[in-house]
């Protein structure tokens, strides 16, 4: 084998060592930018599905009753509990969620209240009827549980926090 080829074999053979660095450094970068960009888009993506949602009910109070009790009903609540609870509890952690301030508490939150929807009121007769269940709701647990794992990110009111008050993310 003359020179030449041998230097263009050990060439091709250290291509993945010489742009491994570069591979690693542009993913380290990309998580970097990426990260709290996904999860801010996460956050207002889900946060304004149950923030419209509280808000509808509370334009057109006067049918509340009639959707806890006929439309989805929720199995353990009263419906003149359940209404003013779950409204309070959608538009509450779906401002939160989306300020980042609380982030972890209010994906939770909301998760509870998706999966309450997905696998108890959804299974009801009336939740059945009326197509309570749907697949979207594992969507919407999957970025609420991205939320609760990674946190808010680094575009949130919990990070500014953080900067601002340097005991504010202390762990005990």
């Amino acid at each position: 084998m003359d020179s030449s080829m041998e230097q263009r074999a050990m060439t091709r053979s250290d291509l993945p060592g010489r742009w491994l660095p570069h591979w690693q450094r542009a993913t380290t970068q990309l998580e970097f930018l990426g990260m709290p960009l996904l999860l801010l888009a996460a956050r207002i993506w889900i946060g304004l599905i149950f923030f419209n949602a509280s808000w509808a009910r509370i334009t057109n109070w006067g049918s509340q009753e009639f959707l806890f009790t006929q439309i989805h009903p929720v199995p353990f609540l009263p419906a003149a509990l359940a209404a003013p609870m779950i409204t309070a509890g959608e538009l509450g952690l779906a401002i939160l969620l989306m300020a980042g301030l609380a982030g972890r508490f209010s994906a939770l939150g909301l998760l509870v209240m998706t999966a309450v929807i997905q696998f108890v009121v959804g299974q009801t007769p009336q939740g059945q009827e009326n197509a309570i269940a749907n697949p979207v709701h594992y969507f919407w647990m999957f970025l609420l549980l991205l939320v609760l794992i990674r946190g808010p990110g680094l575009l949130s009111l919990d990070a500014l926090l953080c900067r601002l008050i340097p005991s504010f993310g202390r762990k005990a």
